[in-house]
């Protein structure tokens, strides 16, 4: 991926997003690429996904800013031994596990301490509720769709780690997200750092964007079979 920066963004980059060590200032980052995310008042987070590598990213991320983000629900798929600590570190006030039989020794592990749902419609009651302003979504392929079509149509900000969903039903997502007017702010993989290799530059001195194949399942695939692949 390739952008053309001005000098003027790169000395405010240097200047703003470097701290006295000289190594990434990260609460200073995540600020200036998201700063819708910045509001002065708390705002409460769903993420969906928690237990994933970049569902604790995202919460090493939030323990930066604690008078900004208050976690107020976690979800996972099957790892209620991570999510179990979890809900001890930031004390939300509901988790869903999306699979049943572990939904229900997850009750036991919490003991009444959070409220605890279970499976998809679980997950689409979280992140509609009132007690939620951000709902981040990192979970695993085409399981993230329907909640963030819900999350959309209450008008959640929506912090987008799961490509899947744009993959599969870009042009529905963006036609909801025009319709309720509401953010989606991409936080992970190709699509965030096309944003932040955005952050700062003056978009008239962009001749082009080069996204490349860096993997994925034709990585090794000849170019001369290339013409033979199809959607199936």
């Amino acid at each position: 991926m390739w952008a053309q920066m001005t000098e003027s963004s790169r000395a405010w980059k240097k200047q703003h997003l470097r701290s006295s060590s000289g190594f990434l200032d990260l609460p200073s980052l995540f600020a200036y690429i998201f700063p819708e995310l910045m509001s002065p008042s708390v705002r409460n987070i769903a993420l969906l996904g928690a237990t994933g590598s970049i569902g604790q990213n995202s919460l090493e991320v939030l323990k930066n800013f604690p008078e900004r983000f208050r976690v107020t629900y976690l979800t996972a798929n099957k790892n209620i031994d991570l999510l179990r600590k979890q809900v001890t570190e930031f004390q939300p006030r509901g988790v869903v596990v999306l699979d049943e039989e572990n939904a229900s020794a997850m009750k036991k592990l919490v003991d009444g301490s959070v409220e605890v749902l279970s499976g998809e419609a679980g997950l689409q009651e979280v992140v509609s509720r009132d007690d939620v302003d951000i709902v981040i979504s990192s979970l695993v392929g085409f399981a993230g769709l329907k909640p963030t079509i819900a999350a959309i149509k209450q008008r959640k900000t929506i912090a987008l780690a799961n490509k899947e969903t744009l993959v599969v039903a870009g042009e529905l997502i963006i036609a909801l997200v025009r319709e309720y007017g509401v953010e989606l702010i991409p936080i992970d993989s190709e699509h965030s750092a096309i944003l932040q290799c955005l952050a700062g530059e003056d978009r008239s001195d962009i001749a082009r964007l080069i996204l490349t194949a860096s993997g994925g399942p034709f990585l090794s695939t000849p170019r001369e079979e290339f013409g033979s692949i199809t959607v199936e």
